[in-house]
């Protein structure tokens, strides 16, 4: 296998003094290359990328920002001089394609230590620095170094902390004084738990793959089983479908049902959803330390990805261009504000995208947020053909992210946001 980068500038910026190439041209790819043009001022002799599929259409652009995107049987290293072939190959792709690239690289006989691994780790410090860079734009990190001695503290803490404060058991007195923040087990329902403080939830699907290295997530995290109601098999103790839901939407609307649930039955503060395979990369002892400067945030949301051209063009690979406007005229008919808002930031050629409906917020915010999105998409189900809930695909779960992003990209001059990197769970 190449190898991993540290998060070591020196380091990199000798590796970005030598010609170098990306392999990878998705949005991980694309908003690490803007990372490293704003603050290396360097940029790819091209971007690599596999051979679509037999039978399948090459959904990969042959440019960005006007560097060229080569397919592997375009790149054959030896016909190439010195000056336009690669020192190094930055993968920069979800890990779970590290070990497929690093094979297809092997094939050409580029070398391990030519080849530079892009793990999630490295992709968020890079992208922390780009977005902690950018004026007026606020990070979990940047908020946290703001507090005298808090890297200090956060070692002592790690060693000492069994339960954050958020997650603890009220007392009595604490009941009656209305404080009571306890976080209830999974299996409790819904009628029987007491607010708390923050839940995250954690959607799961009985369908989800086997992870490869399980690991234990933050305290703040709940596993709920999203689609509960497609399905006798029971996976955690908690599940979209009791309470007020939209279980049985769980094909067309992914994560989203778990996003429901929350919007409907769930009296927590702060609340907010992360996904099996991604989650805030916010341990107990941060998110501590959040909760107790909650009053400096509203939302905490995932670095944004950064689309070339434009935001506009990310629909293409997911979204049929038939859901697409049943999408736009649902936005115009429910919330014509936002579809003004829409219409300016296509127009202007936004850029930045919030994937995978993944976020934690004030429940204000959070219940606004969910009034907006699950308002157009109802209207969208109708419009759709076929129907909505005639479907086994997830158009609207892709119509979330758009949505999502629309939200508070809108609202941004209004709201506290904070961004954190994601954890890849492979």
């Amino acid at each position: 296998m190449g190898k991993e980068c540290e998060n070591d500038a020196d380091r990199f910026s000798g590796i970005l003094e030598k010609p170098f190439c990306i392999y990878g041209a998705g949005i991980v790819a694309t908003s690490v290359y803007t990372a490293i043009r704003t603050l290396y001022r360097k940029k790819p002799l091209f971007f690599l990328v596999s051979d679509a599929a037999e039978g399948k259409p090459d959904e990969n652009p042959y440019e960005i920002n006007g560097i060229p995107v080569k397919r592997m049987s375009e790149w054959k290293p030896g016909k190439f001089s010195a000056g336009s072939r690669p020192e190094y190959y930055l993968v920069v792709a979800p890990e779970t394609h590290h070990p497929a690239i690093t094979e297809s690289l092997h094939s050409l006989r580029i070398e391990d230590s030519r080849i530079v691994l892009f793990t999630g780790e490295l992709e968020n410090q890079f992208m922390e620095a780009y977005y902690s860079s950018l004026p007026g734009c606020g990070t979990v990190k940047k908020l946290l170094a703001a507090k005298a001695g808090y890297a200090q503290e956060t070692v002592a803490m790690k060693e000492i902390v069994k339960k954050p404060d958020y997650a603890r058991e009220d007392t009595a007195a604490e009941s009656a004084a209305g404080l009571a923040i306890m976080i209830p087990h999974e299996a409790e329902t819904t009628a029987a738990r007491k607010p708390d403080n923050l839940r995250v939830f954690q959607a799961k699907c009985h369908v989800d793959r086997p992870l490869q290295n399980p690991v234990q997530n933050p305290s703040y995290v709940y596993p709920i089983q999203v689609g509960a109601d497609l399905t006798e098999q029971i996976i955690s103790g908690l599940q979209d479908n009791q309470g007020e839901n939209i279980s049985c939407k769980n094909r067309n609307y992914c994560e989203l049902t778990a996003t429901y649930y929350a919007w409907k039955n769930c009296q927590a503060a702060y609340k907010g959803l992360c996904h099996y395979r991604r989650i805030f990369e916010i341990d107990d002892c941060q998110m501590r330390e959040l909760m107790n400067r909650r009053e400096e945030w509203d939302v905490i949301l995932p670095y944004p990805s950064v689309h070339y051209p434009n935001i506009s063009t990310q629909h293409l690979r997911y979204i049929r261009e038939e859901d697409w406007q049943a999408m736009l005229r649902a936005l115009e008919e429910t919330a014509p504000d936002y579809f003004a808002a829409w219409r300016q930031l296509v127009d202007g050629g936004e850029q930045f995208f919030y994937n995978y409906n993944m976020l934690i917020a004030r429940a204000e915010v959070f219940d606004d947020y969910c009034d907006f999105l699950f308002s157009v998409l109802e209207r969208a189900e109708a419009l759709t053909t076929p129907k909505g809930w005639e479907r086994a695909d997830r158009f609207a779960g892709y119509m979330g992210e758009n949505l999502t992003t629309l939200y508070f990209l809108k609202n941004k001059d209004k709201l506290k946001i904070l961004h954190a990197g994601k954890r890849w769970l492979v």
